[in-house]
């Protein structure tokens, strides 16, 4: 299969719909914009696009990074007003990934409950059956 390129694929989809290929281009580019900046800033541990899939964050990364920025803050000097922005930014960064790490951390159990819930559904209505 050969990929086409967005130039063909706006004109197409323009052609189609019977409007403006720069409405076409400006409204994908739009919504790939919002998508790169809800996962960008660790907004939603998971995002959900139809047609594209689901885009989820890593547990596994988002541990690493919350380490690399405690210890990153840890030894940043904060001498010029540089150096200070950016371990404001660092801490900033840090506090998402916190959250996130939370998010993630309540999606987990909402899983595990679920699926103790279901294996006990099923093992009571199995019982007066077997």
């Amino acid at each position: 299969m050969i990929p086409k390129k967005a130039s063909k694929l706006y004109k197409q989809v323009a052609e189609e719909l019977n409007v403006e290929e720069t409405l076409v281009e400006d409204f994908t580019e739009f919504l790939y914009k919002n998508v790169r900046w809800h996962l960008s800033n660790l907004t939603y541990p998971r995002i959900n696009i139809e047609g594209l899939g689901h885009f989820m964050a890593k547990p596994v990364w988002v541990r690493k990074s919350i380490e690399r920025s405690r210890k990153q803050l840890a030894e940043h000097d904060t001498s010029t007003f540089g150096a200070y922005s950016k371990k404001v930014r660092v801490a900033e960064k840090l506090d998402l990934l916190v959250e996130l790490e939370k998010k993630i951390l309540l999606e987990e159990q909402r899983k595990d409950k679920f699926k103790l819930d279901k294996d006990e559904y099923v093992k009571t209505n199995l019982e007066g059956k077997i």
